[in-house]
Order: structure tokens, then sequence, then C-alpha cells
């Protein structure tokens, strides 16, 4: 891809799932930085400063719950709720049901494959920003 996308938020409390996820967003070749947050409210501090182009968020967190950190994007206008990837190991019906009211779009269950990873990026994310993109070029050209 030409033309670099924003900036990521990778959101879990799990040292090597960061990792791990740090190395899949790269593989892509579309994002500028990777920003990582290792509790809900520190994630939560980093997207009152900075926006985001694609957010990977783990639903069980310490300190504020990937919930809570979905109902803040929620109700933040600099946000955007097509932009979050939910990730989890327990996804049970009442979360997926509580994600959904809250506007959660694309879930991805633990543990995952690189490709699996990659092909949501691509689908919920990358693809849609292009789009945008193009739109936008067009309409100013």
């Amino acid at each position: 891809m030409t033309e670099e996308l924003e900036d990521v938020l990778i959101v879990d409390d799990d040292e090597d799932i960061c990792e791990l996820l740090t190395d899949y967003v790269k593989s892509t070749g579309a994002f500028r930085n990777i920003v990582v947050a290792e509790d809900g409210s520190y994630a939560i501090d980093k997207l009152r400063n900075q926006q985001f182009s694609l957010i990977l968020l783990d639903l069980n967190l310490p300190r504020k719950s990937g919930l809570e950190v979905l109902d803040y994007i929620r109700g933040e206008k600099d946000h955007s709720l097509d932009s979050v990837i939910m990730i989890s190991g327990e996804f049970d019906e009442g979360t997926i049901k509580k994600a959904v009211e809250v506007g959660g779009r694309c879930f991805l269950a633990k543990p995952f494959s690189q490709e699996l990873v990659v092909d949501k990026i691509k689908k919920h994310v990358i693809d849609k920003l292009v789009k945008k993109r193009s739109l936008i070029k067009y309409i100013t050209s």
C-alpha cells in the first residue's frame, strides 16, 4: 500500500498478545505508528490525546473493561466504532450482546492466526479508509 493510514492502538494486558498483534499490524504495511495500552484506563488516556485508524481492543482488561473503553469511544466525536476490532478469549452471549448494544461490530476470538487478524484488519478498516480517502480525493478534485 503506498499511502500510510494513521495510527493503531492495541489494548491488551497480555504482553505476548500485544507483541503478536504488533507484528501482525506491521505486516500489513499500512500504518504509521503502533501504540500499546495495557489496561482500559491507559487506553482511554491515549484516546483523549490521539486519533487512531485501528483499535484492537481486548474485552477483559484491568482498571476499565473493554466494554467501558468501547462505550467511551462511542461517546467521542473524534473516534469511530468502525475502527474497533474487539478481541477476547471468552466471547459469551452476554458479552457479545453488551458489545453490540454499545456499537461493536467486529469480533476476533483468541487464539487467532496472523492470516485471520490481517484479513479482519483489511476487511473492516483498511478497505473502508481507502474508499473514504478515494471519495474525498474525487470530491475535492
